[in-house]
């Protein structure tokens, strides 16, 4: 089992369980983590999510490259319901998404923290989207979702460079809402679910759509844009010397074709 889903009262719980690849994603992990949302969808009970990585280490390092899954192109056109791990850019949820960031937000990892509705991450949490440094591009809505919450060029600076941020700053750029030591990550998500349960249920349901009804165009739309630089990039040997370079742990040998 790589995904646990736990019910308490109105409270859901998933949690990416692969401490041991700091929670990457799979192929197999993907398809449980759907399958986790489409069960929230379908119970009444469920009030509020919170979303986590198993482990002290990482919420999510994102796409396991190790797996040997689809290549970009391939990874690409493979369906995703709501995107990377189901939630980054799911339209359909009717109930507050809590990240709860207890390590390394990495790639899709961080696409998942941007597309939960509150985070509340540990001080020694990081944040990044490196796909560039792989020869990859941030595919399930990491561009637009960024661009949606952050200035442009600090935007540009994170895609384009793939540098990490820290939670502090995460926290000074809006991108999560609470950012406390390890010791007091447990009591300070659940502070956050009693807050969200003091209002009604009806209420996030029609907040949640106005809230995606507002995005326009929206991003899972914004990814699926087949400009030819996505496509050439996408299938590019270049695209395939980043994933084989850090599976050798050595430096990409880029060529630009």
């Amino acid at each position: 089992m790589t995904v646990r889903f736990e019910v308490d009262g109105h409270v859901a719980r998933i949690t990416v369980d692969r401490p041991e690849v700091r929670n990457a994603v799979d192929r197999r992990t993907q398809r449980a983590l759907e399958d986790a949302w489409d069960q929230v969808e379908r119970t009444e009970e469920i009030r509020v999510v919170v979303l986590t990585g198993a482990g002290d280490r990482a919420f999510s390092a994102g796409a396991d490259m190790k797996a040997g899954d689809a290549d970009g192109l391939a990874y690409w056109t493979e369906p995703r319901r709501g995107g990377f791990g189901g939630i980054s850019v799911r339209r359909s949820l009717h109930v507050p998404v809590i990240a709860r960031v207890n390590g390394i937000a990495l790639g899709g990892g961080f696409e998942m923290v941007l597309g939960a509705d509150l985070a509340v991450a540990v001080d020694t949490a990081e944040f990044g989207l490196p796909e560039a440094l792989v020869g990859r591009l941030p595919l399930d809505g990491g561009v637009p979702l960024l661009l949606q919450t952050l200035p442009r060029k600090v935007a540009a600076e994170l895609v384009l460079t793939g540098r990490r941020i820290p939670a502090a700053e995460a926290l000074t750029l809006g991108l999560v809402n609470d950012v406390v030591p390890a010791a007091e990550l447990d009591a300070a998500v659940d502070r956050w679910i009693e807050r969200v349960l003091r209002a009604a249920p009806l209420s996030h349901r029609a907040i949640k759509q106005l809230m995606h009804a507002s995005t326009r165009p929206a991003p899972e739309e914004i990814t699926q844009i087949a400009t030819p630089e996505v496509v050439r990039a996408l299938g590019s040997a270049d695209g395939a010397e980043g994933p084989a370079a850090f599976r050798e742990k050595r430096a990409p040998r880029w060529t630009g074709t």
